[in-house]
């Protein structure tokens, strides 16, 4: 039996999309392994959000190869769709492979043969003219217990830091009978939980016809019977309304758990990034979801070290995240981006400078973290409890709906089923229940 391993980097979309590659093979006969064993072909998922994206996705590319020297390497994703030549150019690398085509890869290999065909190393159209959203998969999710469904993809904004619009394309939106159908088939195979994901969720259904909205699918989702619960993947502020918070807040199957990005405290870097909102709009909108939507964990982006961003910027952008009532923060250092109009920007901040920020940062996302986990405590929640223990612990794991990860001791008949906890204590890096 043929061998294949996946390497996956980057977003929530390109996971679900190795899936569905995995899954397409396993059609054909095929057995997919871990990446670190010895396989027939390697396919390496790539990111190309960053520069140190970059570097990964090269070195997962040579390990492949130091792996098995005999094998097959392909280079997928948004890596080779905005730097194609340069990926052709490793020497490690056989098949260079677009967005676009990379869910069609075990029938372009198995059926078509392109990995024997001389002289065509790279496949890579181009992303702009991609008019329609093309995967109609409903994702496996073999052996979790909730499953992602990819219902946006691309973007039409042109942050000036971000290459993932031309990674990825114009926005396009899955019909809505179809993702209804993919929910539908999901729940029936006995997932109570599922993550709508996008590369900008917010925009689903504008480029619809009829024209639709965000709003619109998710009262559809909720009228779904077996479906316990959904979550929405990372949204852009300026993509709720009074009539989304009100839906929210009344909904008896949404998550209390947002991720929603700021990416800077001050205003003056917000123009300059493009983003379409101020500090002030996106504090008055995490106030009011706290408010309306009681222990909602709100999550947040933020970018330290941008073009131009003075020591008082920053201080801004530490007292900004200080005073909001979010429960998490993931901080990114600027990368620029061949590509992008920040990156030919005047003022660049010194490395040190931007690791440093960084690093300040980062403390204060592990005790906000820590302080929004610690008003949990004594609470109860409903969790599902995944398929697998906790590795160090050995104790059972299961996320509550407001995004954190829970242990517990209990017996393996829990798995994948839904359990009430209290919340007994929390630590640096974990939260401990008991079941109810």
């Amino acid at each position: 039996m043929k061998r294949i391993a996946i390497k996956t980097l980057g977003c929530r979309a390109n996971q679900l999309e190795s899936s569905i590659i995995a899954d397409k093979f396993v059609k054909y006969g095929w057995q997919v392994v871990n990446f670190n064993t010895k396989a027939d072909v390697y396919v390496i998922n790539t990111c190309t959000v960053t520069e140190n994206s970059d570097d990964s996705s090269r070195y997962f590319i040579r390990k492949a190869k130091s792996l098995n020297p005999q094998a097959k390497i392909i280079a997928a994703g948004c890596y080779p769709q905005v730097a194609a030549e340069e990926v052709a150019k490793i020497n490690e690398v056989d098949l260079v492979i677009g967005n676009t085509e990379k869910l069609d890869l075990a029938d372009l290999i198995l059926r078509q043969g392109i990995l024997a065909v001389n002289g065509n190393k790279t496949l890579v159209s181009d992303i702009m003219k991609e008019e329609k959203f093309r995967d109609k998969t409903v994702l496996s999710a073999s052996g979790r217990v909730r499953a992602n469904v990819k219902v946006q993809d691309g973007c039409n904004y042109r942050c000036s830091y971000c290459i993932i619009p031309y990674a990825r394309g114009k926005s396009r939106s899955n019909e809505l009978l179809a993702v209804l159908s993919q929910i539908e088939e999901i729940t029936k195979k006995g997932f109570k939980e599922i993550v709508l994901s996008g590369i900008h969720l917010g925009q689903w259904g504008l480029d619809l016809e009829p024209q639709n909205c965000l709003l619109s699918l998710l009262r559809e989702i909720e009228k779904i019977p077996g479906l316990k619960r959904y979550r929405l993947s990372s949204m852009d502020p300026m993509e709720f309304n009074d009539d989304l918070l009100d839906f929210l807040a009344s909904s008896h199957k949404f998550c209390r758990h947002l991720h929603i990005s700021l990416q800077n405290g001050n205003n003056d870097i917000l123009k300059a990034m493009k983003r379409r909102y101020t500090v002030e709009n996106y504090s008055q909108l995490i106030n009011t979801l706290v408010e309306k939507i009681p222990f909602i964990n709100i999550g947040s982006d933020i970018i330290v070290g941008f073009p131009g961003e003075t020591e008082e910027h920053f201080q801004g952008t530490y007292k900004t995240l200080e005073n909001l009532p979010t429960g998490y923060i993931h901080v990114f250092t600027y990368s620029g981006r061949r590509g992008t109009s920040a990156a030919l920007m005047h003022n660049q901040v010194d490395e040190r400078v931007k690791k440093q920020r960084n690093a300040v940062l980062s403390e204060l996302a592990k005790i906000k973290n820590l302080d929004f986990r610690k008003k949990m405590v004594d609470r109860n929640f409903e969790i599902i409890v995944e398929n697998s223990r906790d590795k160090q612990t050995g104790l059972l794991k299961g996320m509550t709906d407001n995004f954190i990860s829970v242990l517990i001791d209990g017996p393996d008949e829990l798995k994948s089923r839904l359990a009430r906890v209290k919340i007994t204590s929390v630590y640096d890096k974990n939260a401990y229940g008991k079941l109810l």
